[in-house]
């Protein structure tokens, strides 16, 4: 299933490594569009779901960092099984209930820092990144811009 990962210091320190998996704990908090999710959105587009994933992962970022910090969340793929109902999270929260090591699938980084975001009343526009470039998005989450 694909998930919405929220950057953590032991994510950013893999992906340093250019690393393509990480190693998810149990517990670790995610997003995706489960069948449960699915059934509350009926009629809804798959891709409409998992944009909406992705945005409230986004909002989870924003709110781990500074005011004046970009967020990036990271699209991976885990097992089915691995994930489980949240507590907490929205329609699309989901925990891990045993630890993964997920695939990466692509990279989103937000174009404004988070106080902008606040102050913007869209959803945040996000630049995507693919799996090999985890070094262009980590600069760019630090405030390198990208070439056109």
């Amino acid at each position: 299933m694909r998930i919405y990962l929220p950057l953590t210091a032991p994510d950013r320190a893999a992906l340093e490594l250019a690393s393509t998996r990480l190693e998810l704990a149990e517990g670790r908090p995610a997003w995706a569009v489960t069948a449960a999710a699915q059934r509350g959105f009926p009629g809804e587009d798959l891709e409409d779901l998992e944009y909406e994933a992705l945005q409230d992962a986004v909002h989870v970022a924003y709110g781990t960092g500074s005011a004046n910090q970009r967020a990036l969340v990271v699209a991976a793929d885990v097992p089915d099984a691995a994930l489980g109902e949240a507590a907490d999270g929205g329609a699309f929260g989901t925990v891990l209930v045993s630890s993964a090591s997920a695939r990466i699938a692509s990279f989103h980084v937000t174009e404004l820092d988070a106080a902008a975001a606040e102050a913007d009343d869209t959803d945040p526009a996000l630049l995507w990144f693919d799996a090999t470039e985890a070094a262009d998005a980590l600069a760019y989450l630090d405030g390198a811009t990208t070439e056109g």
